[in-house]
């Protein structure tokens, strides 16, 4: 009875759990842009003293924290009738760190940069672990209260719609990099950060959520014997982790690119601003176009060709003859991040009967943490001793065996397989 009812009221507030979901995601979007992990972050390493290796903890502490909590979240989310009250809860600590990175930076912009340097690291590790300590739970939330249908014109839209107010915000961060002195420019991006991220969470609270049916507190001991068992009797699902950790060792590159470019070319720090909102606009068209295509064509298909696109783009940043190529490098890589974070993880869900969806998602979360985690710190020694066009052809190699093996090797069931 309690189902039933759920998904009477689910139903009826179908519309606006679709919109407000929509505006939480463009929220986000329009705020965190303002501070790219893949673009402002890098430069701000860069000008406090971060070489190769330390621009590899950006990506590494990302990962761990986004990844590593999942497992232990999953046997506790499954047992929640409800997710939104622990998500409105854990998304706190992933958001307030941007107003005190703010704060920081403007009112003790004459700190040592190596100081400085020490106390972001704490604060984006805070934002890491906060990311991941949530994600299983708004994994499965949205799963819950967006029909499967419309799973990829709903991310689509949320990150295509984002994606055109993360241009404007990197207009932004263009105009501050370029007109306020550093450090106290990327404090003032970081506080617009967190303007967006709390409009984000206004939207957030606004969804509704029934109570469902919810399984017995699994204890964490039985959880984990349980997971060889599902790794073996779901062949699928076992292969599709492989290709995905090989994928994700190929994105790895992504992480270095801005690095590669500031090593390689005279670029101003204005210019990383114009190069972010090529990056955003890119992603916003790609979102929407690949959430259609993801809808008619499969997750995987999209995932496939996410990869292709990725790999490419490291291609041209090896053979790239100056700066200009860049702004195609970094549409491409647009492209393949949207595709890959859309169909990376929704993927997931189609390998899981909805009871089992956050055991699925944890051990897929935390499957993907070592490659995601230590590719980075084995990357940054890679090009701290061989430069990045070595770092770039190995890493190709490997995402595109992974891609080839994704296409031949992983075969995605049918619903009515998961329900016999």
């Amino acid at each position: 009875m309690a189902t039933e009812h759920a998904d009477a009221v689910l139903r009826r507030h179908a519309a606006r759990n679709f919109w407000v979901n929509v505006g939480d995601g463009v929220s986000y979007i329009f705020g965190i842009s303002m501070i790219s992990r893949l673009t402002v972050m890098p430069l701000f390493v860069e000008k406090l003293g971060g070489n190769a290796l330390v621009q590899g903890l950006l990506p590494t502490i990302y990962y761990i924290g986004w990844l590593m909590p999942s497992l232990f979240m999953a046997p506790v989310v499954a047992s929640m009738a409800r997710r939104k009250p622990y998500i409105l809860f854990a998304t706190i600590f992933e958001r307030v760190v941007f107003l005190i990175l703010g704060i920081l930076l403007l009112s003790a912009p004459d700190l040592p940069h190596p100081t400085i340097l020490v106390l972001f690291f704490i604060l984006f590790t805070v934002y890491a672990f906060g990311s991941g300590f949530t994600s299983t739970a708004w994994q499965d939330f949205v799963a819950r209260i967006i029909p499967k249908r419309r799973w990829g014109i709903f991310f689509g839209m949320q990150n295509g719609v984002g994606g055109i107010f993360g241009v404007a915000s990197a207009w932004v961060a263009t105009t501050l990099l370029r007109d306020m002195p550093f450090p106290q420019s990327v404090g003032v991006l970081a506080l617009l950060c967190f303007v967006g991220q709390a409009i984000s969470y206004g939207c957030l609270a606004l969804s509704v959520e029934p109570p469902q049916d919810a399984q017995p507190r699994t204890p964490w001991r039985e959880f984990m014997g349980g997971i060889m068992p599902l790794l073996r009797r779901d062949a699928a699902f076992r292969r599709y982790l492989f290709c995905r950790a090989a994928i994700a060792l190929g994105f790895v590159g992504h992480n270095f690119l801005t690095a590669a470019l500031l090593a390689r070319f005279q670029v101003a720090d204005a210019e990383i601003g114009v190069i972010t909102g090529v990056l955003i606009g890119a992603q916003a068209v790609a979102h929407v176009l690949m959430g259609a295509l993801a809808d008619r064509w499969g997750h995987k298909q999209v995932l496939v060709l996410s990869t292709l696109l990725g790999m490419v783009t490291l291609v041209l940043a090896v053979v790239a003859p100056d700066a200009s190529w860049y702004y195609l490098i970094f549409a491409l890589m647009g492209a393949a991040q949207a595709g890959y974070t859309l169909s990376g993880f929704t993927l997931i869900f189609s390998f899981s009967t909805p009871a089992l969806r956050p055991t699925y998602i944890g051990v897929a979360n935390t499957a993907l943490a070592p490659a995601a985690a230590l590719g980075p710190l084995l990357a940054g020694a890679v090009a701290a001793v061989a430069g990045y066009e070595l770092l770039f052809g190995v890493l190709t190699v490997i995402g595109v065996a992974g891609m080839l093996a994704l296409q031949l090797w992983v075969r995605v069931p049918h619903v009515a397989e998961l329900n016999d």
